[in-house]
């Protein structure tokens, strides 16, 4: 996953900037709970087996609803906090992209064979595969989907979509402002 990539990045880079993690504890947010049952109910279908593994299969759709609504609306409640107004933005994009396809985030072929990832494809034409599935002609909001390859010298070969390069570059400017900036006199995190 990319955010994780880039919020790792972004920990490096405030660490060899003199910033330290005490500024991450400081940062307003509001909310917190909805962000963190979203990705529960997001990602939990994956550990899931047999009978249960099928129903999750079945209900993508509303499951993508149910925690990206939730998700948004933890975003939205912090719009007060620069950087994660990018990542809100980004957030509602892939969204929008993975409601207008059933339930799952479209993934471009030729960005697949661009990254170096074609033991991947087969899974995108599986109807059973929770998240993902190929981008073809008949695909809406195209331009929204994953569609931007990152390849190998990166160590994690990935494809990735313009929303989630927003949600990365959000949470990478709310990592830096915090780790290596004072709170202001409004208690507010300064953003980019």
């Amino acid at each position: 996953m990319l955010l994780i990539d880039f919020m790792v990045i972004s920990f490096i880079i405030g660490f060899l900037r003199r910033g330290n993690l005490k500024g991450l504890t400081e940062i307003p947010m509001r909310r917190l709970e909805l962000i963190f049952l979203s990705f529960i109910i997001r990602y939990a279908p994956l550990f899931l087996k047999g009978p249960f593994k099928e129903f999750a299969s079945n209900y993508i759709m509303a499951i993508s609803i149910i925690s990206y609504t939730l998700l948004l609306s933890g975003l939205f409640s912090n719009w007060h906090i620069k950087p994660l107004r990018a990542a809100a933005i980004g957030v509602l994009m892939n969204f929008l992209v993975i409601v207008a396809n059933g339930g799952k985030m479209p993934v471009s072929l030729w960005a697949v064979d661009a990254a170096g990832l074609q033991e991947f494809k087969s899974d995108l034409f599986n109807p059973d595969y929770l998240y993902h599935t190929a981008l073809t002609s008949s695909t809406r909001l195209a331009l929204l989907g994953d569609i931007i390859p990152l390849p190998r010298p990166y160590p994690r070969p990935r494809v990735f979509s313009i929303g989630d390069l927003l949600m990365a570059a959000g949470i990478f400017f709310l990592v830096q402002d915090a780790m290596l900036k004072k709170k202001p006199s409004s208690g507010k995190i300064i953003g980019r």
